[in-house]
């Protein structure tokens, strides 16, 4: 699948525009300035997001899970940061140096509010009322348009349109439609329209307006169509920069822990794990965490690295469960001892009696390596990696 980004930038070009004062008209105001204020006083935070991918190959068809993706967002200054759980720092450049491959985008966490509600980009009409909500649509002329669409290494601007709906008691918004117009041809996609829904969530002291819920939705020249929805949970305040500080306070040390050594790890040398954390295409996305357990001490030339029980951490990086076959992906880069630690990029060699659960070598299924990515090809009716078995890795 072609890789897809949607963003929806912050910044745009402002503009005045008139209207008469009607009842209509005064709610639209009321509601812009208490999502304008409602923005403004979010704290800095980040949420774990999950984004099921489907595809189907038009529109009579059932869309078909691809897989599930596991991040972290941060909402920073008013930037969308990105990084996998776990991870000790986020990423504020291109969201594909993190998820490569497939249909991904951004926007739905805070920028399409912010461009529609803080800018005086959007004209707006009223189009009456919803389950107890106010529908207004809004529509951005391509002149004013922030928002970009890039497949592959081909990118444009175009104008959008959609609509909101918002309670007229407490003025928050419900959901934001935001749809693309007039897509150059040369970007080989017909259609993009992004869905978020939004309700109150607590985040440390206060309640906060947050999305809760988005459906991407993108459909190419050849009527494929691909389907991202996407969850947010989990989420926390935090301060700090590259390395993130929650909520919860560090329990207080009266002396600070000894630094761990860095340790080089040569190329060509195994590691026996036993794997602490189950992996199953069923529920694992990409981006879970996995921890192993080193499970024979690591020597070289009879000098000691790394004793057995050190742990060895990585990630998810393939869910792929077909009827002929499953692959489970997984990319171990850190092992830590309570004295050392070293950053690795293993292969993938073999399971602890695995020869009833692997795909005989001559009969896999073909597929490309990520750097530093071990891809185990199961058969048909195994689909999870058991926490305890063990592992064959080499650096």
């Amino acid at each position: 699948m072609r890789s897809l980004v949607v963003f929806c930038a912050g910044t745009m070009w402002l503009h005045a525009q008139s209207a008469e004062l009607t009842p209509e008209t005064l709610l639209l105001a009321k509601i812009r300035q208490h999502m304008s204020e409602s923005l403004q006083r979010q704290p800095n935070y980040t949420c774990v997001e999950t984004v099921e991918r489907s595809n189907r190959t038009g529109a009579a068809r059932k869309f078909q899970l691809g897989d599930t993706l596991r991040l972290e967002v941060a909402l920073v200054d008013g930037k969308e940061m990105f990084g996998w759980p776990g991870a000790k720092k986020f990423e504020d450049g291109d969201l594909r140096t993190i998820v490569p491959n497939g249909a991904i985008g951004n926007g739905n966490f805070a920028l399409h509010a912010r461009a529609i509600f803080q800018t005086s980009a959007a004209t707006f009409d009223y189009r009456g009322n919803e389950d107890g909500a106010v529908r207004y649509d809004f529509r951005v002329p391509l002149m004013l348009s922030g928002y970009k669409i890039q497949v592959a290494d081909k990118e444009a601007i175009v104008a959008y349109h959609g609509y909101f709906v918002a309670d007229p008691t407490t003025l928050d918004v419900r959901r934001i439609e935001v749809v693309a117009d007039d897509i150059p041809r040369s970007l080989g996609m017909a259609q993009a329209i992004d869905q978020v829904d939004y309700a109150r969530l607590r985040i440390g002291d206060g309640d906060f307006l947050l999305p809760t819920a988005s459906e991407l939705t993108m459909v190419d020249l050849d009527k494929q169509e691909h389907r991202n929805r996407v969850r947010f949970a989990s989420c926390k305040q935090f301060t700090g920069e590259s390395v993130l500080t929650f909520d919860e306070a560090p329990a207080v040390s009266s002396s600070p822990p000894a630094p761990l050594a860095e340790v080089d790890v040569p190329a060509g040398m195994g590691l026996t794990l036993s794997l602490l954390d189950a992996v199953d295409a069923d529920r694992s996305a990409i981006g879970d965490p996995v921890r192993a357990r080193l499970d024979v001490e690591l020597k070289q030339k009879g000098r000691l690295l790394f004793s057995k029980g050190a742990i060895v951490s990585g990630r998810v990086t393939r869910v792929d469960r077909q009827e002929q076959y499953t692959l489970l992906g997984i990319e171990f880069s850190e092992i830590e001892s309570d004295t050392a630690r070293a950053r690795i990029t293993p292969r993938f060699d073999d399971l602890g009696g695995g020869d009833g659960m692997l795909i005989p070598r001559a009969r896999r299924p073909s597929f490309s390596l990520r750097p530093g990515e071990g891809v185990i090809p199961l058969r048909p009716g195994h689909h999870r990696l058991e926490r305890g078995i063990l592992m064959f890795w080499r650096t």
